[in-house]
This record gives C-alpha cells, sequence and structure tokens, in this order.
C-alpha cells in the first residue's frame, strides 16, 4: 500500500543524482513516485545524459494529492521556473500541505511559486541572492529543514536532505 504520492520534477539538463537518488529513496519508502515535466511521455536528459521518461505532465498532477514533492537542481530549474503551470503545480500542492524539498540551484523553482518568503533555507551560493531577494532567510549549511520546507545543497548532502524529506512527511 503506498504512503501517496511523490512528485518529481523533471526539464533537460537536471543533475542526475538529484533527480534519481529521490526517486528511488521515495519508491524503498513506499511511494508512488511520479516524474512530472513539461511533457508526458518525454524523455529529459540529464547533465550527463541519464534519461528520465515523465509520467505526467504538470496540469495532470491534482496538487491535493501531493504528499511530497522534490525539486532536482542542475540547470533544470532555470527552465522549469519559466512554465506557470509547473510554478501553480508546486505553490498549490505547498499550499495543500505537501513536503517540498530543493536542492541546489533548484531554489529557484519555488521561488517562482512565490512560497519562500519567511522560510530558512540554503542552497548553491550562486542563488543566494535570489532566496534573499524572494523573502527567504539563507543559511550556510548543508541541509535544513523548516516546517514542510526541505533544502539542501549539493549532491552529496542527498543522504541528509532524503532522511529530512521522509521525517517531515511522516
Amino acid at each position: 500500500m503506498s504512503k501517496g504520492l511523490a512528485v518529481i520534477l523533471a526539464e533537460n539538463t537536471y543533475e542526475n543524482l538529484e533527480l534519481h537518488y529521490p526517486r528511488l529513496r521515495l519508491e524503498e519508502a513506499g511511494y508512488e513516485v511520479k516524474v512530472v515535466a513539461p511533457k508526458k511521455g518525454e524523455t529529459y536528459a540529464s547533465k550527463e545524459g541519464y534519461p528520465a521518461v515523465s509520467d505526467a505532465d504538470f496540469d495532470e498532477i491534482d496538487p491535493k494529492t501531493v504528499k511530497i514533492l522534490v525539486v532536482p537542481g542542475g540547470f533544470a530549474p532555470d527552465k522549469l521556473r519559466r512554465y506557470p503551470s509547473c510554478a501553480r503545480l508546486v505553490a498549490q500542492a505547498w499550499e495543500a500541505g505537501a513536503v517540498v524539498g530543493s536542492i541546489c540551484h533548484a531554489g529557484w523553482v519555488p521561488i517562482s511559486a512565490k512560497i519562500v518568503k519567511g522560510l530558512r533555507l540554503t542552497s548553491v551560493p550562486a542563488i543566494k541572492d535570489d532566496l534573499i531577494n524572494a523573502g527567504a532567510e539563507w543559511v550556510d549549511e548543508p541541509c535544513v529543514t523548516d516546517g514542510r520546507f526541505v533544502s539542501a545543497q549539493v549532491p552529496k548532502d542527498l543522504p541528509a536532505f532524503m532522511q529530512a524529506i521522509l521525517a517531515a512527511a511522516e
């Protein structure tokens, strides 16, 4: 029996480990995991060329059914944040009570979803100013949990990131 729906966002040039490690950990923990992207059934390539096939597009997911939403880093977040339907999914899943996780450059997506104001977050230093300008309190720590929002900096922080996401969803 599934613990609920977990969504992992995808677009080309995602960071390989930051999509597939959470996907596998969430499946292992008993979640129904869907890779969600601009187009259902498309193959999206990581920065290294590793494929991820999307299970659904942004509009096919009912945000009220999302228990966990993970935004991988790499260069994909710069593309994802430009889709109004992606920002809407993230914002509405957050409003409905989902745990949201962002790692590396992924903070750009929750910024565009307008959900970071007042939250204590981390990221790669390259987007520190973007998070601060959006109203977040940026901290230089490997992994930060603020209520239902979990953020981390780089791939080596994935074990702590996923432990925090799974704990926040309990």
